[in-house]
């Protein structure tokens, strides 16, 4: 491959010029692919490869092409196969699926043209809303997703890296699935008809089934785990796991319950966890058969969640109304104020800084506990110990001057919901009024 910058030779699989640096598969505006594809301007930087938006001469249409990496087409072996998935991949026509619609080469350049999507992933979508969905929203979006996963499941094709930037919602409100040629296709050995074979770990650690997270033979319902982590997201605004490194992020799908309880999963409508706890469930042979199977179980939890209907909910035609019992009348006490806890949770941001001032981590959190003094803290920081000293500071306060402290950890633990904690000790300052809830009822002591 010749470099258009330098004109120094390099070998054909080659990303970068060995002699200028510059990345020899970056495509500029107008520039032409196969005599038929002008590019207009890029879209994305995915795990395959750039995507750029460009104009098809032939058709007189947009479309999306994505330009790949050399290592997915460096053998005659591996790009036949490939080949083989993107033929899999055309055979899906459904409303909620991109469409594929060829794959072809220009030179040493191997790339896909698909339908290009005016609209919005749903990690852009949830970023808009604040960081979440309503419950009508992320229940429609949940079940769209689910169909749209049946259809490309129906043609033996698993997804592998299902995730929200993966999920699209047109102009007209349609999800739209992306991003399935890197699939495996079912029944697929390790020696062939798929581009990713047993043993092998790819994917986005957040979303990954915990067969996936081990590197054994995966198959659809594997996509059906990383579509509850999805939905679980939608809910909450957050995954269920996340370590500190992306192998920590691994163990935790494998070893750790999911966390249904605490306030971040009582976003969830009761309705829908159950669903969730099966789609979610670390044994594959526990979750849902198919995705259809999900999508029903969505819509049924909609219609459940709407009514205001709970599977525990006890039926109460015929009972007769007990009395209320009569006030006790309270012994006089004097009158005191006592600080205690909150009765609101308070978003903060904890930082652990290194020695010269540089941010080693930091994170968005909750405080569900904040005296005078200290404050217990949820956290995914599991390597900080007691004596750690980190940096809080509160975000989204209507104060003028938002509380911020330094903090040493006086304590952690994992509570029953799986999640981690830190008891914090205030350094710099006590809390203000306002992030305390001051009771007047107490009796002085």
């Amino acid at each position: 491959m010749i470099c258009p910058a330098c004109n120094a030779v390099n070998e054909d699989d080659a990303e970068a010029c060995f002699t200028c640096g510059r990345a020899l598969g970056a495509l500029t505006q107008g520039s032409v692919i196969a005599n038929r594809y002008e590019v207009l301007k890029p879209l994305g930087k995915g795990g395959m490869g750039m995507v750029y938006k460009a104009h098809d001469r032939m058709l007189e249409e947009s479309v999306a092409i994505k330009v790949l990496r050399a290592e997915f087409t460096k053998t005659p072996e591996m790009a036949q196969r490939f080949r083989h998935e993107i033929k899999l991949a055309r055979k899906v026509s459904h409303r909620n699926v991109c469409r594929i619609h060829e794959y072809g080469e220009d030179g040493s350049m191997r790339f896909i043209s698909m339908e290009f999507i005016e609209g919005e992933d749903l990690k852009q979508l949830a970023r808009e809303r604040g960081g979440l969905l309503s419950i009508e929203e992320a229940f429609d979006l949940s079940a769209q997703t689910a169909d749209g996963l049946q259809a490309i499941h129906d043609v033996g094709i698993v997804h592998r890296d299902l995730k929200n930037s993966n999920i699209m919602r047109d102009e007209r409100g349609l999800v739209r699935l992306m991003d399935f040629g890197i699939a495996k296709v079912q029944g697929s050995d390790r020696t062939g008809g798929g581009l990713t074979t047993t043993g092998q770990i790819m994917g986005t650690p957040e979303y990954m089934s915990p067969e996936q997270c081990l590197g054994d033979k995966i198959d659809h319902r594997s996509d059906i785990y990383s579509l509850g982590v999805v939905i679980y997201e939608m809910f909450t605004g957050q995954v269920p796991f996340r370590g500190d490194t992306p192998v920590a992020t691994l163990f935790k799908h494998i070893q750790d319950p999911v966390p249904f309880d605490g306030p971040v999963a009582g976003r969830i409508p009761v309705a829908a966890v159950k669903v969730l706890r099966r789609a979610l469930a670390k044994d594959r042979a526990e979750r849902f058969d198919d995705a259809a199977g999900l999508a029903q179980a969505l819509r049924e939890a909609q219609r459940s969640t709407a009514s205001g209907a709970t599977e525990d909910a006890a039926p109460t035609a015929n009972i007769p109304a007990i009395a209320p019992a009569a006030p006790e009348t309270p012994v006089p006490t004097p009158e005191r104020r006592r600080v205690t806890r909150l009765d609101i949770f308070v978003n903060f941001v904890l930082r652990r800084e290194g020695t010269l001032g540089t941010v080693l981590q930091e994170e968005r959190t909750i405080a569900e506990n904040v005296g005078r003094g200290g404050a217990r803290v949820m956290t995914t920081m599991s390597s900080l110990v007691p004596g750690d000293v980190v940096y809080l500071e509160e975000v989204g306060s209507s104060a003028k001057e938002p509380f911020k402290t330094r903090g040493e950890v006086r304590g952690t633990y994992v509570g029953k919901d799986g999640i981690r904690r830190l008891n914090l000790h205030f350094l710099d300052r006590p809390a203000p009024d306002y992030l305390v809830h001051v009771d007047d009822s107490e009796p002085n002591s």
